[in-house]
């Protein structure tokens, strides 16, 4: 081989490498991690106690599957929270419920959340009401100031002005421990134990007005949670 063909070849050889090296060191376009994906995604999540009443009989054909004790079945109810959020937004402590009524259906957020928490609150409310309940259309709501009390025998909620109830929880056959339904068809709770209202008072102005005694009452623990899809920045 001349020195010629020596120079070329050593050359071509030299150059093959560096494009070789080249190549190797350009950066890989990488696809989005299912990390990545999911960054746009948030979530909520909501545990605590509902107290729950309506107008059926005890213990609520309608926790059963069954066509309510009358006509219809109307609720007033409170999902008290223990520990929430709603995104970003810390819910811890806070209520929010409503009234299934006979008129109209009505939501409450508790008059203690801040401007931003209300917001987070009633978007929680909506979610939460689409795993289960009487009622999960669209409802007028309401900032009001919702008090709740829970007792070994008792346990009670009230709207403002509007009104609420109060309920006796049922003992079982053993003489201490209350009686209690698992897996019922309408709300989203697990295990409630049954109760029975002393009484039920409300009256709103969209029209809404129930005056009962000795009808069913429901009270459980609940922990529920979903995502909150939000759309891609720009």
């Amino acid at each position: 081989m001349d020195k010629t063909a020596f120079m070329r070849t050593t050359l071509t050889g030299t150059s093959m490498l560096f494009l070789i090296y080249f190549v190797a060191a350009q950066p890989i376009p990488q696809t989005p991690s299912s990390k990545e994906l999911s960054s746009n995604v948030q979530t909520w999540q909501a545990e605590g106690q509902l107290l729950e009443s309506c107008t059926c009989n005890v213990p609520c054909p309608c926790n059963f599957g069954q066509p309510p004790s009358h006509n219809s079945c109307n609720a007033l109810f409170v999902y008290r929270l223990d520990h929430a959020h709603y995104g970003p937004i810390v819910l811890d402590g806070l209520s929010f419920g409503g009234c299934d009524g006979p008129k109209s259906a009505v939501g409450y957020l508790d008059s203690r959340a801040t401007p931003e928490q209300q917001a987070a609150l009633k978007q929680l409310a909506e979610a939460v009401f689409a795993k289960g309940g009487p009622w999960a259309g669209q409802r007028k709501w309401i900032i009001a100031s919702i008090t709740t009390e829970i007792t070994p025998r008792l346990f009670r909620i009230q709207f403002g002005e509007a009104g609420g109830f109060q309920a006796q929880i049922l003992i079982g056959r053993d003489g201490k421990n209350p009686i209690v339904v698992e897996n019922n068809t309408t709300w989203p709770v697990m295990r409630f134990a049954k109760g029975k209202t002393t009484q039920m008072s409300y009256r709103d102005a969209l029209g809404n007005q129930m005056q009962y005694q000795n009808v069913n009452a429901n009270l459980g623990h609940f922990v529920l949670e979903g995502s909150i899809s939000q759309k891609p920045m720009p």
